[in-house]
């Protein structure tokens, strides 16, 4: 995968694939996922679909209420950077202090997941559309979306 295609672009994408694109146009650039899985986590029972893509440690959900579009990209590699940082791998001590430096708001934890299984964390940033899930205080994923405005997606332009 080429060097661009690995930093992540908060509220934009990541590289090529930008938020708001097509189910066909990811596929242009990616190529077939690995696998594919279709869900709901919506009571209105739209769909989401995922597509993951093992090999580059890389998931993409596209979702029916969107018109399919493209809004969500998570990462689970440590070849993915944001703003020129390895974040994957790094310790949650590490990262909060990272994040305090930034101005993308304040993080709030899910204690849902906390209760659910303790050694497991999970992170909302809502300013930036960014989630970072820990395993025994390590980080193993970050996801992010488009960003919101007024509750309305804004896709990158």
């Amino acid at each position: 995968m080429e060097n661009n295609m690995k930093e992540i672009r908060l509220g934009q994408g990541l590289g090529k694939l930008i938020f708001g694109m097509t189910r066909d146009q990811a596929k242009a650039i990616l190529g077939a996922p690995s696998e594919k899985e279709k869900y709901s986590l919506s009571d209105d029972g739209d769909d989401t679909e995922a597509w993951h893509y093992d090999d580059l440690g890389l998931s993409l959900s596209f979702d029916q209420e969107n018109e399919w579009k493209l809004t969500s990209i998570a990462v689970s590699s440590e070849d993915y950077k944001l703003e020129g940082e390895v974040l994957i791998g790094r310790e949650m001590e590490e990262i909060l202090d990272s994040i305090s430096k930034k101005d993308w708001g304040e993080p709030e934890e899910d204690e849902e997941v906390a209760e659910e299984s303790p050694e497991h964390r999970l992170l909302h940033i809502d300013e930036a559309t960014l989630s970072l899930w820990f395993e025994n205080g390590v980080l193993t994923e970050l996801q992010w979306g488009p960003f919101y405005e007024n509750e309305s997606v804004k896709w990158p332009s």
